[in-house]
């Protein structure tokens, strides 16, 4: 408890300090300078820019969560995507929060730490509402892209597609063209180097069923 005590008074004076976790060393979220940074004084030191700060999502979260994003969609829907700290877990993490068009939360659910993309709306064309998002962490094969479908009705959200990769256009169904979402799935098993590469994949979005299919070649 004596060596916790300096550490805990430490943290609390970071600049811009959200959260932290204190034990042996300390990990502090703060937001410094418009960014949301993770301060690890675990040797070696390191701070990592989680991205950008968004100050006017903050009031849809908690106080000690930091948000990097949020999207609202044409009917109401917002999604706030926010980093935090798992004091249970001793860790870091990030989440995506579905505040439906009345306000309140619908739905949260986990993504990686660093987001590199999000799109909402009506995405396959017609009035269904899409949220997309891209997540990754620091190993370079490690990234994610998970899609949903907000409800008309304003109800908890339907996760359609969760897959290692980055979505990289989606279609309308317009021109004559087949409504859906094209990714580049990471093919890496996470031991053996010779599967790491991309695969381009396309899925169909059928709109009475409300989901999506890959399509076969």
């Amino acid at each position: 408890m004596i060596a916790f005590i300096p550490l805990l008074l430490l943290a609390t004076a970071t600049p811009g300090r959200v959260d932290s976790i204190c034990g042996a060393h300390c990990e502090i979220l703060a937001v410094q300078h418009g960014r949301v940074m993770l301060i690890d004084e675990w040797p070696p030191a390191r701070t990592v820019d989680l991205g950008k700060y968004d100050a006017e999502a903050q009031r849809l979260v908690p106080a000690n969560e930091a948000p990097v994003f949020g999207s609202r969609s044409a009917r109401g829907w917002h999604v706030v995507g926010s980093i935090y700290m798992s004091h249970s877990e001793d860790e870091t993490r990030a989440h995506v929060r579905f505040l439906g068009p009345n306000g309140t939360t619908q739905d949260t659910a986990d993504i990686l730490l660093s987001v590199q993309q999000t799109r909402i709306g009506a995405l396959f064309g017609g009035s269904d509402e899409i949220f997309a998002v891209t997540s990754w962490e620091e190993h370079a094969y490690n990234v994610q892209t998970q899609i949903w479908l907000l409800p008309s009705n304003g109800t908890g959200p339907g996760q359609l597609l969760v897959l290692p990769g980055v979505f990289q256009r989606f279609s309308d169904g317009s021109s004559g063209s087949v409504a859906g979402v094209a990714v580049a799935r990471q093919t890496y098993d996470g031991e053996h180097a010779e599967t790491k590469g991309n695969a381009a994949e396309f899925y169909v979005w059928d709109s009475a069923s409300k989901s999506l299919s890959l399509q076969k070649r």
